[in-house]
């Protein structure tokens, strides 16, 4: 039944001011209803359909909105990909506590970004282990695994976007001081090492995070086999899901995004149940269908927040006037696309702890052929006159 719809008031910046064809798309979206409060689930639902919305379009945007039933005035600022100027719910459902809203929603494509022009090429990310703040606390239904299963599901869900190329590599502990996180301090004095990760992934971001707490509200005896599971008492077992996430500019090591994710959801099976993080039995209780909504949130929040960084790639081979750089048709590159060369540098803070610094080597490079995995860009002059050298970078804007 048809309950409601958004109308979307939008604002909109840009530099060049001309008539734009708008495309309409259907989209999902979906949010935890607490407390019984439809309106406000309805509203959080809309507000992550519009997101993947404008993502598909390709620009970015500034979007005011409000309810048209006046129940709900607020102010939402969306960076993302597009000029919304309509949102509306054409169907909804409920199930266990989640609303799911078919929005379809009139996008004008846009080819500005807040900081100048979008670039569509796909960057990659590395997803590091997400480690366990109090680990006693897996315990309960054995989720022991959890630390690098959850950033493989995270990965699966960045993937499914199609935006962002997103490698696991979940072996990898970023932080010393999970207390301390992201801000941690590693033994030599400096801040996480995320630059030797990301070059030694190839990738151009990381994501790391900290799982801060699964622990259960409800009271529990799971080790006194005379009680009375409390399954069977209809009582709502539920339980804490709180996880940080960081994004990493993998060249810098600069700290680009960090949000918490903090939900509650009900652990509707046997405390004696071991399931194991990820399994089958796992995504079907209450629990886990609510970690997998965070893990869709911050999927697309990391794709809308990355969408407008630039897109730099490593020079890996130079021979003459020639430069073979780490992304291919993989990545979106074609014969004929150009980019900006950077040298890198390494300088030291006050604490002499280690830098990058890119500067432009105001020359451009001009691509001639593709692979999947790399490229092949030629320079107007010789790399040994600018001193390029491997490691350098390409950046496009």
């Amino acid at each position: 039944m048809l309950k409601n719809f958004f109308v979307i008031i939008a604002t909109f910046f840009c530099l060049i001011a001309y008539p734009l064809s708008a495309k309409t798309v259907d989209v999902v979206g979906e949010a935890i209803i607490y407390n019984d409060d439809v309106d406000d689930a309805r509203y959080r639902a809309t507000q992550q359909a519009i997101k993947q919305a404008v993502l598909e379009s390709g620009s970015r945007v500034n979007v005011k909105d409000r309810l048209s039933n006046g129940k709900l005035e607020s102010q939402l600022e969306i960076r993302s990909a597009g000029r919304v100027q309509e949102a509306k719910i054409i169907s909804e459902r409920q199930n266990d506590g989640i609303l799911s809203v078919v929005a379809r929603v009139e996008v004008t494509a846009d080819s500005q970004c807040s900081t100048g022009h979008t670039n569509y090429y796909k960057k990659t990310v590395g997803v590091t282990g997400f480690e366990l703040q109090t680990p006693q606390q897996a315990r309960l239904g054995e989720l022991s695994n959890i630390s690098r299963e959850l950033p493989k599901s995270l990965a699966n869900e960045i993937n499914k976007h199609g935006y962002i190329k997103a490698l696991t590599a979940t072996n990898i502990a970023i932080y010393p001081d999970l207390i301390n996180a992201p801000s941690s301090t590693n033994v030599d004095g400096s801040l996480t090492n995320v630059t030797r990760i990301s070059e030694q992934l190839g990738v151009q971001y990381i994501i790391s995070g900290v799982i801060r707490d699964i622990s259960e509200i409800y009271l529990r005896t799971p080790n006194d086999k005379d009680s009375k599971d409390l399954l069977d008492e209809e009582i709502d077992k539920e339980r804490n899901f709180v996880v940080d996430i960081y994004i990493y500019d993998g060249f810098s090591g600069a700290l680009l995004f960090e949000r918490r994710y903090s939900e509650i959801g009900n652990w509707d099976i046997s405390d004696y149940a071991r399931v194991g993080f990820g399994s089958a039995k796992f995504w079907s209780i209450h629990y886990g269908r609510i970690v997998q909504q965070v893990l869709k949130e911050s999927a697309l929040d990391t794709s809308e927040q990355l969408r407008c960084q630039p897109f730099i790639a490593n020079i890996f081979r130079t021979e003459g006037n020639m430069i073979n750089i780490s992304a291919g048709s993989l990545a979106g590159i074609k014969p004929g696309d150009k980019f900006n060369v950077y040298r890198r540098y390494e300088v030291y803070n006050q604490l002499q702890a280690t830098q990058t610094q890119l500067n432009n080597a105001n020359i451009s490079v001009t691509i001639k052929q593709v692979q999947p995995n790399f490229s092949v860009g030629e320079l107007v002059v010789d790399s040994h006159i600018l001193n390029i050298q491997q490691q350098d970078v390409v950046i496009a804007w």
